[in-house]
């Protein structure tokens, strides 16, 4: 009587998962190489490129400053009056002190510009995705590799072999790119190490 309660039991956790299956389908989307082929993405990675290219131009010049100062005092001889001597310190420590807050500020400005305008370039994909997964009837979506940037050490772990749960060229159609390099070609999809 237990063996054919088992079998019973068995049977319909086999049924019910079969059946599961059967309803959902899975797919998966490489929002790496989405953001990478996304135009919006890219003018926005070109802006903070521009930006930081400004701010590395102010640096070096603040830094060529320093150096000029520090030369400047190194060459001061042991005959110069302590108050010249602590001036001269005082300038310098003044100096970095600035060079640094002005590196902290332009990394704080690229971060808050990139904060301020990838929420809407996510917004965008994140609708694209939804719209190509109702239209293939796919009922989950994942992402097809871990996002480090949120702490994730390994990929999400999923697999699909279908090619047509893929919804990375469609989710790229729908945010008007047409063209990209690896348009068609099959990707990783599932565990990458």
């Amino acid at each position: 009587m237990t063996r054919a309660l088992f079998f019973l039991l068995a049977l319909s956790v086999v049924m019910s998962t079969n059946a599961f299956c059967q309803k959902n389908k899975i797919g998966t989307v490489d929002l790496e190489y989405v953001y990478a082929n996304l135009p919006s993405h890219k003018k926005l990675l070109a802006e903070i490129d521009s930006s930081s290219s400004r701010y590395q131009k102010v640096q070096k010049e603040k830094l060529a400053e320093y150096q000029q100062k520090l030369q400047a005092y190194q060459k001061l001889d042991k005959q110069t009056p302590e108050p010249v001597l602590k001036d001269k310190a005082n300038e310098l420590e003044t100096l970095q002190a600035a060079i640094q807050q002005f590196q902290e500020n332009a990394d704080k400005d690229l971060r808050t510009k990139y904060a301020n305008k990838f929420p809407e370039i996510e917004r965008l994909v994140k609708a694209a995705i939804a719209e190509c997964a109702t239209e293939l009837q796919v009922t989950y979506v994942a992402r097809n590799s871990a996002d480090y940037s949120s702490g994730e050490s390994m990929p999400f772990l999923i697999y699909s072999s279908d090619t047509q749960t893929d919804l990375t060229d469609q989710t790229l159609a729908k945010l008007g790119v047409a063209s990209h390099p690896e348009k068609g070609k099959n990707r990783k999809s599932g565990i990458i190490k």
